[in-house]
Parts: structure tokens; sequence; C-alpha cells
């Protein structure tokens, strides 16, 4: 995941980065919009039953030589 593009990333332990974030997103209803809707569109595009067939096909392929 890439900072920013469906969220915000803290460093682990980070507490202040955290709150920082989370006072961020808090006060800002089309960050998170923005960050739901780009977090929905991977999930689709990653995640979905047709990226997975795709993805095992592509392996069952390769280890076949096709």
């Amino acid at each position: 995941m890439q900072d920013g593009a469906a969220g915000i990333l803290c460093p682990p332990g980070d507490v202040a980065a955290l709150g920082a974030a989370i006072d961020r997103l808090a006060g800002d209803a089309a960050l998170r919009a923005r960050f739901g809707a780009a977090g929905r569109a991977r999930i689709l595009a990653e995640f979905s039953i047709d990226a997975m067939v795709d993805g095992n096909l592509r392996i069952y392929r390769q280890v076949l030589g096709r």
C-alpha cells in the first residue's frame, strides 16, 4: 500500500502519527470518501473473483509452460 493512495500509513508504535492521521481523517469528509473509493477499486481489481481466477490461471500456465 502506498501512503496517501487509499489511506494514511503510520509507523508501527507511533501513537502521535496515528493520532494525527485520525484527526486528519475526522476533519476531512472528502478525503475519507476518496480513500474509500480508492480502497474499493483496489479490492475489486486485486481481490475479486475474476482477479483471483486470472491469477490462478497465470500460475497454472506458467507451471505447465503454456
